[in-house]
């Protein structure tokens, strides 16, 4: 683990907030922070996940290919805080391929479901 620097520029208030939020989760047992910005978890129930923490405002299919390549096993893409999304195609391809995307409005309520990928926060 690591407060320094990372190759994706997530800073350390972005990874401090989501790993506040990941302690408070009430599905989550164990999580652990690795890389920096990598979070290692086991669920109460569900499987395991593998969290890559990022901070972008409009996360493509590019940076979604960028975090599978550098965090093999990642099942799933937070890609920060409200005001952060990504586009159709990347949302497209992490469905497919079984990896959530989500920012934080939606990864508190996916992190409870077993297909988390497919998880759609309500309007």
């Amino acid at each position: 683990m690591s407060n320094g620097s990372n190759d994706f520029n997530v800073t350390f208030a972005h990874i401090s907030f989501l790993e506040r939020l990941l302690a408070g989760h009430p599905n989550i047992i164990e999580v652990t922070r690795s890389n920096d910005i990598q979070f290692d978890m086991v669920r109460e129930r569900g499987g395991p996940i593998r969290l890559v923490c990022l901070n972008e405002y409009a996360c493509g299919l590019a940076r979604v290919f960028e975090a599978q390549e550098a965090f093999p096993g990642v099942n799933l893409i937070y890609v920060g805080g409200v005001w952060n999304s990504y586009t159709g195609d990347a949302k497209r391809h992490c469905r497919d391929a079984q990896i959530g995307l989500f920012n934080a409005k939606e990864i508190t309520g996916a992190l409870h479901r077993n297909d988390f990928w497919r998880y759609v926060r309500a309007s």
